[in-house]
């Protein structure tokens, strides 16, 4: 199965039937992941973030159909779609009934060495941002991001859109070095 990438456009659409004002869209889009993920993490899936992401693949490519037919919260849609998505994810198991069996986790110290070296290897200009953009918490991290956004000349929105891919490179970075480990 391949992955189809959405677009801009789409995306685009997304967060205009979130929300008219962009920046509320944005909250919006990241608070409906992060229900997401805590949807599949208590459903046992270890892969929650990568099914979140697809479940907001799923609905990004209906957005035309959604935007010109569906009533009603927009959040409950994506809900929706992560059952289905979860179903799916206990169908591909063998025995589905049982909880995923819990692969060997590697090494924290492993992964975070690998992840520091996955850092390394970004434009230092990517790999500030993305630093910078984990600093802080609650209220400051919120007030950090702002600030961010100001100096690189670009909405929040455009920055969470920024960091999030740079987030996908790093994680495919880590994933492949884990691999490469594990088949040494």
């Amino acid at each position: 199965m391949t992955k189809r990438v959405p677009t801009m456009e789409a995306f685009e659409k997304l967060l205009r039937w979130l929300d008219p004002d962009r920046e509320k869209a944005g909250e919006k889009h990241e608070k409906i992941r992060f229900r997401l993920i805590k949807i599949f993490v208590c459903r046992g899936c270890h892969e929650a973030e990568d099914l979140a992401d697809q479940t907001i693949n799923v609905v990004l490519s209906k957005i035309d159909w959604l935007v010109a037919n569906y009533v009603g919260e927009p959040g409950l849609y994506f809900y929706a779609v992560a059952k289905k998505i979860h179903l799916e994810q206990l169908k591909k198991r063998p025995f589905p009934n049982l909880p995923p069996p819990d692969p060997e986790p590697p090494e924290l110290e492993q992964v975070c060495s690998y992840l520091d070296d996955c850092l390394d290897n970004l434009p230092s200009a990517e790999r500030d941002m993305v630093l910078r953009y984990h600093e802080g918490d609650k209220q400051e991290k919120i007030q950090n991001r702002k600030k961010l956004a100001e100096e690189l000349k670009i909405s929040r929105n455009a920055l969470r859109i920024k960091v999030c891919h740079i987030h996908s490179r790093l994680r495919e970075c880590v994933e492949r070095r884990l691999q490469e480990q594990s088949t040494e």
